[in-house]
């Protein structure tokens, strides 16, 4: 009995370890993507999410009936059909997220920008970006993650935020289906 739940342990500690290594891969591929790469400066990052607009985004979702995805800009036979269970486990912690803080290893790259901050750190420097990002939400084996982000950039609060499913292509966590999106 001692040995089965040793081997539960095990297995549970490198599931959150793997999923935890994962997060931050994800984490790395958002912020290191960038739309004009050759006109930013710095890039900075939000901790947490802003909890009104991850809300706002959420509701989209919940609100939607279809539980059929698809990408506009693909083929439409590239597409998930998500169970109500999955739809809702994916807005239950997703709203959670908004609690989450990162807590980024490899910090020199970047400048965290607390949330009052966030037009002073645009204006200071007009080719400056921001990036928001919630801690991922897997399902289907840990295939399949859940996002919200924004990017904010051009020195004032310009840019676009979403609510996708990521899957991993070349070793790179990469956009698949947007679930929500909008710009501001």
């Amino acid at each position: 009995m001692k040995n089965e739940i040793y081997i539960l342990f095990l297995v549970f500690c490198q599931v959150m370890t793997s999923q935890t290594n994962e997060s931050e891969e994800i984490f790395w591929d958002l912020i290191s993507y960038k739309i004009n790469p050759e006109n930013y400066s710095d890039i900075g990052y939000l901790d947490k999410v802003d909890p009104k607009t991850l809300k706002f985004h959420l509701t989209k979702i919940k609100n939607e009936t279809s539980l059929k995805y698809y990408d506009n800009k693909t083929e439409k036979n590239d597409s998930i059909i998500l169970s109500l269970n999955e739809k809702e486990y994916l807005i239950s912690e997703l709203t959670k997220s908004k609690e989450y803080s990162w807590n980024i290893s490899n910090k020199e790259k970047l400048i965290k920008v607390k949330q009052k901050n966030i037009l002073k750190f645009l204006q200071n420097d007009k080719n400056r970006e921001l990036k928001i990002i919630s801690k991922p939400v897997f399902i289907r084996n840990g295939n399949i993650a859940c996002v919200f982000s924004a990017h904010i950039c051009c020195g004032h609060i310009n840019g676009y935020v979403n609510i996708s499913l990521y899957k991993k292509k070349n070793k790179k966590w990469e956009t698949w289906i947007t679930l929500s999106e909008g710009a501001f």
